[in-house]
């Protein structure tokens, strides 16, 4: 084989990998954009909350229809009992005050979404007022590989902070 044919060879490979690649990151921006927009209708709905209560809902209904959840929950840590376990899990799981993403057990999952006897995956963002931690976003699927600790958090800490600014949510 003469170096021309060599060096064709290799140019060929190369712009295969380079197409693959393009292809990869082509399929991640369509997936950020999907999450974007997600984002932006959950952003719209939140701000029609009324209170708490309301915005609890709104991110439930939001959390499985425009992201796709399997499960959605808001955490208030708002001292009641009936959430004091699941203020318990979130602050574990987030260190006291982060975000968190990866396969969590069954008991955990039954505190968070009041659905237990299976392990899951959970996503988890703290929602701050100022240096407060006021509650939690989180999202869960039955799929303990469907949210993974390698993920980014980065469009469910933006609606955590968001929620945490809302009038309603004080």
């Amino acid at each position: 084989m003469s170096l021309v044919e060599e060096q064709l060879a290799i140019l060929r490979e190369r712009a295969v990998t380079t197409s693959q690649k393009l292809v990869e990151l082509s399929e991640m921006g369509r997936e950020n954009d999907r999450w974007l927009e997600a984002t932006r209708k959950t952003l719209q709905a939140l701000l029609s909350a009324v209170d708490r209560g309301h915005a609890t809902l709104i991110w439930s209904e939001q959390a499985c229809g425009s992201f796709g959840a399997e499960m959605g929950a808001l955490v208030w840590f708002d001292n009641s009992p009936e959430g004091e376990r699941a203020v318990s899990i979130v602050r574990k799981l987030t260190g006291g005050g982060g975000a968190f993403s990866g396969a969590v057990s069954s008991q955990d999952m039954e505190q968070l979404f009041g659905r237990g006897a299976f392990t899951g995956s959970v996503s988890v963002s703290c929602i701050r007022k100022g240096d407060e931690v006021i509650g939690a976003l989180t999202v869960g699927a039955v799929d303990a590989e469907r949210y993974r600790q390698e993920e980014s958090t980065v469009f469910l800490d933006y609606i955590a902070e968001v929620i945490g600014q809302l009038p309603a949510c004080q």
